[in-house]
């Protein structure tokens, strides 16, 4: 003979096993125990996701990770005095070439005293103006130099922009 248990109370079943859905588990059980349960899909116990033919063997294709610390370029340590001598050089005054490149001549001024640093804008224009390069490349050595090995922090590129 066939006698079952319910898997829960352990009672002798009589007649045909009730199969429930109890937390995720299909449970074999007797009727007073099939109330605490769902009754089992006899179909599809797991909803299964449809995947279109199409994308079900394409392989995912991630970019790969850029490093934005790569091309990363500083102000050169002395770009005060590189410009005070190129524009001598030309024989212009700060207000000529304040005038030249539309820009104020006390901002030129502090700029050449390294008070401030050139944005990015203005050392575009006086490098195109005075024929001189303001930037150089981080190097790998400057970078593992500069903190744990791990490459630049916000608060290298911090102190780069102030230098």
């Amino acid at each position: 003979m066939n006698e079952k248990q319910c898997e829960i109370c352990g009672a002798e079943i009589v007649g045909a096993a009730q199969r429930v859905v109890i937390d995720g588990s299909a449970l074999e059980v007797c009727r007073n125990c099939a109330r605490f349960g769902k009754p089992e899909d006899k179909w599809s116990p797991v909803p299964k996701k449809m995947v279109p033919v199409e994308r079900a063997f394409t392989p995912v294709r991630r970019p790969k990770p850029r490093d934005h610390f790569k091309d990363l370029m500083e102000l050169i340590p002395d770009f005060g005095r590189r410009i005070r001598e190129a524009r001598e050089s030309l024989g212009l005054t700060p207000e000529e070439l304040a005038a030249r490149i539309k820009e104020k001549a006390a901002l030129l001024k502090k700029i050449e005293r390294e008070e401030i640093s050139p944005e990015d804008d203005v050392r575009k224009k006086l490098e195109r103006e005075l024929k001189i390069k303001l930037t150089d490349q981080v190097s790998d050595e400057r970078m593992r130099a500069s903190g744990t090995g791990k490459g630049l922090t916000l608060g290298d590129i911090a102190s780069i922009r102030r230098k």
